[in-house]
C-alpha cells in the first residue's frame, strides 16, 4: 500500500513539474516591466520635416531651419488665431489601454483605443470643407485614420504557422482603422473626431489569453481622409497629427 501511495505521488509530482514547466514557456522567458498601462498620447500637428534648409535656429539648437512651417496634412488643420483666424480650440489625445475581464483578467484580454480630437476645421485650399463657422476655415467633412506600428515580443511562436509556446519578436506591423469626422453646429469650434475601439475588434485574436506580452509602439499618426474623405482609401491621406507637447 505504501508502495503504490509513493508510486501516485510520484506521478503527480512530476505532472506538476510538467504544467509549471509549460505555464513557464507560456507567461514569461524574456525581460517585462512590472507595469506599463495605459499609454496616452498628446497629438498636436504633423509639420514636414526640414529638407532644404533656409533659416538657423537660434542656440543652443543652432541647427538649419526651413521657413515658413509646412503642415504635412493637405485637408486638415486646427484653428490658429495667428494662423487663420480660428480661436485655439483645439485638443487631442489617444489612449491604448490593456483591459481583462473580471474576476479572472485572462478571460477575455484586449487593447482598448480612445480618441478624442476637438475643433478640427480643413484646410482652407483642401476639398474637405464643411460647416463655416464665424472666424477661420469651415469643419472638416472626411474621416481621419489613426495607425501605429507595434514590435511584439510573445510566447506565441513556433517553426511553422499556427502559433506554439515559442518566445519570438514578431517582425514590425501597422494597426490602424478610420472613423468619420462629426461636424458640430458651434460656430467657434471645427468637427470632432472620436474612436472607442479595441485592437481585437480590429485583428480578431490578436491580444491572447495568458499569453504575456510586450507591445512596443512605434510612429504613432493620425492621417485625413484624403480628397474624398475617406480614411480607408489611404493612397491619397496625408498625415495631419503626431504624438508631441506643446509650449506656450
Amino acid at each position: 500500500m505504501k508502495r503504490r501511495f509513493m508510486r501516485w505521488l510520484t506521478l503527480f509530482g512530476g505532472l506538476a513539474a510538467l504544467c509549471l514547466l509549460v505555464t513557464t514557456s507560456a507567461q514569461a522567458s524574456h525581460p517585462r516591466p512590472k507595469s506599463a498601462n495605459p499609454a496616452v498620447f498628446s497629438l498636436v500637428p504633423g509639420y514636414s520635416a526640414c529638407t532644404a534648409p533656409n533659416r538657423t535656429h537660434g542656440p543652443s539648437l543652432s541647427f538649419p531651419s526651413c521657413n515658413p512651417p509646412a503642415q504635412t496634412s493637405a485637408q486638415a488643420t486646427v484653428g490658429t488665431p495667428d494662423a487663420n483666424g480660428g480661436p485655439a480650440n483645439y485638443s487631442g489625445r489617444i489612449l491604448f489601454r490593456w483591459h481583462g475581464s473580471a474576476p479572472n483578467p485572462a478571460d477575455d484580454p484586449d487593447i482598448i483605443i480612445k480618441m478624442s480630437l476637438t475643433d478640427v476645421r480643413c484646410a482652407p485650399a483642401g476639398a474637405r470643407c464643411g460647416t463655416a463657422n464665424a472666424s477661420g476655415p469651415a469643419d472638416y467633412s472626411g474621416d481621419v485614420r489613426f495607425e501605429w506600428t507595434i514590435r511584439m515580443s510573445d510566447h506565441f511562436n513556433a517553426v511553422t504557422p499556427g502559433g506554439g509556446t515559442d518566445p519570438a519578436t514578431v517582425v514590425d506591423v501597422s494597426i490602424g482603422d478610420a472613423t468619420t469626422c462629426a461636424e458640430t453646429g458651434s460656430t467657434s469650434a471645427g468637427s470632432a473626431c472620436d474612436v472607442a475601439t479595441s485592437v481585437n475588434a480590429i485583428f480578431a485574436g490578436a491580444v491572447k489569453p495568458v499569453k504575456r506580452a510586450v507591445w512596443e509602439y512605434d510612429d504613432v499618426r493620425i492621417y485625413d481622409g484624403g480628397a474624398d474623405g475617406d480614411g480607408d482609401t489611404t493612397a491619397d491621406n496625408t498625415v495631419f497629427l503626431r504624438p508631441g507637447v506643446f509650449i506656450p
